[in-house]
C-alpha cells in the first residue's frame, strides 16, 4: 500500500533517517508510524552491532563554557568525512550542552551514558544506533568532563583542530570573572592538551602500581652502574619521569623556569587571594 508524504516526513523527523528508508519502513508497517519507528530502531541496533568492531580513528571534541562552569566531550568516528558532517557536529553540540546540564557524574566514559536522555527526548543509545543505520559507521563517545564549581572558576582550552581539550577547575573566593584567572585557565588548559601523558595533580594521586613499574624499569637501566650509585640514579630518573606526569610539577608551558604550581602561586599573589587547582581532565578524540 502507498503511504502519505506527511507520515514519511514525521517519521523522518523522529528518526533522522533518509526519506526512502522511512518510506520503506512505513510501507512494510502498513502505514503505522509507531510500528515503523520500532522496526527502524531494531534495524539500528543490528546495524550498530555490525559496525561496533570498526576502529575509531577520527573524531572531535566539543566544549560548552558558561560563567559558572564548563563541559567537554569527545565524540569518536571512523573517518574525517563523518567528523566534518553536519549531523555529527550537530549531535556533538547538543550532547555537550545536555551533559553540562544533566550529566550523571562530573566525569565519565561513553559506556556510562548509554541510557542518558538528551533534551529532545532521545537517548544517546538511540542516536548512535541511528547513525549506524544511516551512515553505516561506528560512532561512540570516548569521555567527558563537566566542572561547575560553586565558589571558584572552571574553563577549557580547545585545540584549534578540535581534537583535544584541557579542562581545569580552580578554587578561590571571588575568582570567577577575574581576567588573570581566566588567562590562567586558558594557559593551563593549553598545558594539559600538549601533555598527553599527564596523569594527576600531585604525586600522591598517581597509581602506585604504575609508579612501582616505572621504578623497576629505571632500576634495571641502572644495573650496569656502580652498585653504590644504582639506587640514586634510578630514583633520579623516576623523579624526572614523575614530573612529566604530575601537573603541578610540570614546567609551566610559557616559562619552563617555573613549575605549574609556582605559576599558580604567582597569579594568586597578583589576584590577592589563594588559588588552587582542584581537578582537571584531558578530553581527547584520538589525540
Amino acid at each position: 500500500m502507498g503511504v502519505d508524504a506527511k507520515s514519511v516526513a514525521e517519521l523522518r523527523k523522529r528518526t533522522g533517517l533518509p526519506m526512502m528508508k522511512c518510506k520503506a519502513a512505513l510501507t512494510e508497517a502498513g502505514g503505522d508510524i509507531e510500528k515503523a519507528a520500532d522496526e527502524l530502531r531494531k534495524q539500528g541496533a543490528k546495524a550498530a552491532e555490525k559496525v561496533a568492531h570498526r576502529e575509531l580513528a577520527d573524531g572531535l571534541v566539543f566544549v560548552h563554557q558558561t560563567d559558572t562552569g564548563v563541559c567537554a566531550v569527545s565524540l569518536m568516528c571512523q573517518t574525517d568525512f563523518v567528523a566534518k558532517s553536519d549531523d555529527f557536529v550537530k549531535f556533538g553540540e547538543q550532547l555537550v550542552k545536555d551533559l553540562y546540564e544533566n550529566a550523571p557524574a562530573d566525569q565519565g566514559i561513553g559506556e556510562d551514558l548509554a541510557g542518558f536522555t538528551l533534551s529532545d527526548g532521545t537517548t544517546i543509545k538511540d542516536v548512535l544506533e541511528g547513525f549506524a543505520l544511516k551512515i553505516r559507521e561506528n560512532i561512540q563517545i570516548a569521555s567527558y568532563a563537566r566542572f561547575r564549581p560553586g565558589d571558584g572558576y572552571a574553563s577549557a582550552y580547545l585545540h584549534h583542530k578540535h581534537t583535544v581539550a584541557g579542562v581545569i577547575e580552580f578554587s578561590g573566593a571571588g575568582i570567577a570573572g577575574n581576567d588573570a584567572v581566566k588567562q590562567l585557565g586558558n594557559e593551563l588548559g593549553m598545558q594539559i592538551t600538549f601533555h598527553s601523558d599527564v596523569q594527576s595533580l600531585t604525586r600522591d594521586e598517581l597509581d602506585q602500581d604504575w609508579v612501582a613499574k616505572e621504578r623497576e624499569i629505571f632500576v634495571a637501566q641502572a644495573a650496569d652502574m656502580p652498585e653504590d650509585k644504582r639506587e640514586k640514579i634510578a630514583e633520579g630518573k623516576l623523579s624526572k619521569r614523575l614530573k612529566d606526569v604530575v601537573l603541578l610539577e610540570q614546567p609551566f608551558i610559557k616559562n619552563d623556569k617555573q613549575s605549574v604550581l609556582q605559576h599558580v602561586q604567582e597569579v594568586s599573589k597578583e589576584v590577592g587571594t589563594d588559588i588552587a587547582i582542584t581537578r582537571f581532565a584531558r578530553i581527547a578524540a584520538g589525540a
